[in-house]
Order: C-alpha cells, then structure tokens, then sequence
C-alpha cells in the first residue's frame, strides 16, 4: 500500500517538478524573510508586526527552516532547468552521429528527471535518425 502511494507521488513530482520547485523557492524565501525580520528587526516600525506577533519566539526556527527550505527548493529548480535545457541542447543537433553520442545521457535524463512529454519527444528523434 505504501510503496503504490509511493509511486504515485513520484510520478507526480516528476510530472510537477519545476512549478512545485519554484513554490518551494517562493514560499521558502518568504520563511526565510520572516525570520530575519522575526529575529533581529522585530521593533522596527516597517516590520509586519501581525506575522510577527503571530510566530512569535518561532522566528529562530522559521529562519533555520527558510534556510534549509530554500536550499533545497532552488537547487531542485536549478537542476530541473539544466535538465531541460541540456535535453533541448542534445536534441536540437542535426546530425545523427552527434545524437547517438549522447544517446545514454538524453535516455536517462527524459526517463527519470523531466516529464513523460520529454520521453516522446526522443522518440520522434529517434524515429528521425532511423534509430531503434
């Protein structure tokens, strides 16, 4: 039961990886905000004293959490569009030769890291070249 739930969210990461990335880069960034306002401009008269009241002695932890969260968050979308632009950068090329060189790594990046749309689109460039 698990292990099918599993999948299923894999699948739809995969799927949603870059808008949920750039969700987490956004909401991450807004965390992280806060707890620098939470930590040390707190009785600043521009600061947003509702949020702030509201977490409170929270701010440390909002902070640590931001920090991570973004971390985390631009990294995946950093590399969700290097994925994508070296899969345009790969089968862009005209010359069969050039694709069939980097025929294991464009394989690999449509099947496990980008969208299923990707994995039909090497399928028409191999159907292009002639390849199996």
């Amino acid at each position: 039961m698990a292990s099918e739930w599993r999948k299923q969210l894999n699948a739809w990461l995969q799927e949603h990886m870059l808008a949920v990335s750039l969700v987490g880069t956004i909401v991450s960034t807004f965390m992280f905000l806060i707890g620098i306002l939470g930590q040390w401009y707190s009785q600043e008269t521009w600061a947003p004293d509702a949020i702030l009241d509201y977490i409170g002695d929270w701010a440390p932890w909002i902070l640590v959490i931001g920090i991570i969260s973004l971390g985390f968050s631009a990294y995946y979308f950093w590399l969700t569009k290097h994925y994508m632009s070296r899969f345009e950068e790969i089968i862009s090329t005209n010359s069969k030769k050039e694709f069939q060189k980097y025929w294991t790594e464009i394989e690999q990046i449509a099947r496990y890291q980008l969208p299923k749309e990707y994995q039909r689109r090497v399928s028409e460039v191999r159907e292009k070249f002639g390849l199996r």
